[in-house]
């Protein structure tokens, strides 16, 4: 809610003039990006709080926090990726607890994560576009998609609220609500793929949700547990980092992050903080 309240208040401003014949940076990039950093920041806090992967600080099995900063990569370029760096930095700061020299390392991770996305797209020329085609499945696609999240966080919140310290069932609930909640996003992915823009949800699917929950758990896993100065967790760990990391990823992605871009790319392709190339 608080992301959609901050959009609608940049389409008000950015309704009231002309758009300019050449696109310059200006004070609403710096404010949408100090807001997804900040925004990102406090979910992964809470990621790493709730959903922990065991024996390693800052890494969550399902890291809220990239459904955010991965489409302002789609939105808004390298904003988006520096908004994802920025936040794992200070999540590697607090409360993960890492060195300053291995924080700016890990948090390349992030970065990684939404500069993925953010290349292909722009790359390939291919104006994001997740709205459908077809009459038929307009309201299909968002009700798999938003049902899907919904699960997930109401499948969270039962976790935090009951599971962490009562146990079952809410634990049972919250695990089913997940597997369930991303069986239904990944329908309206597939839904999306034959219904609406091909190339867009193609290339979404293969870039912002496979690629980047990969390289970025590469990263995350390989520089926590291999390669820093020095590595802050022993190497036996980077297999089951890694797993956790990138299944929690795709989950999260599949669902919140497909969410936010199907309700919010509309509205934020008429605003001034839209990014066709890198910065502007």
């Amino acid at each position: 809610m608080i992301i959609v309240n901050f959009i609608t208040k940049c389409v008000k401003i950015s309704s009231g003039g002309s758009v300019p014949a050449e696109k310059k940076i200006t004070w609403m990039h710096i404010v949408s990006f100090s807001f997804a950093t900040a925004i990102s920041y406090v979910l992964g806090v809470l990621s790493s709080l709730i959903s922990p992967v065991l024996g390693a600080p800052g890494v969550s099995a399902l890291y809220v926090a990239a459904a955010v900063y991965v489409p302002f990569g789609v939105w808004m370029g390298m904003w988006g990726a520096l908004a994802g760096y920025f936040s794992c930095f200070l999540l590697g700061l607090y409360p993960s607890g890492y060195s300053v020299i291995q924080s700016l390392v890990w948090a390349f991770a992030d970065f990684i994560e939404a500069l993925i996305p953010a290349v292909a797209f722009r790359l390939l020329k291919i104006d994001p576009d997740f709205t459908v085609k077809r009459p038929g499945y307009a309201k299909l696609l968002p009700l798999f998609v938003v049902s899907g999240t919904v699960l997930i966080i109401l499948g969270i919140t039962v976790q935090v609220l009951w599971g962490a310290t009562l146990g079952e069932p809410f634990v049972t609930f919250y695990v089913y609500s997940v597997y369930i909640g991303t069986a239904l996003a990944v329908l309206g992915i597939i839904m999306g793929m034959l219904a609406g823009d091909p190339k867009t949800w193609g290339v979404y699917a293969v870039s912002g949700i496979i690629l980047a929950s990969v390289f970025s758990g590469l990263w995350g896993a390989g520089t926590l547990t291999v390669v820093n100065f020095p590595p802050p967790l022993p190497s036996e760990l980077f297999m089951p980092v890694f797993i956790g990391w990138v299944m929690g990823d795709l989950i999260v992605l599949s669902t919140i992050g497909t969410a936010l871009l199907v309700a919010l790319t509309p509205v934020i392709k008429r605003t001034a903080i839209y990014v066709e190339k890198w910065f502007v």
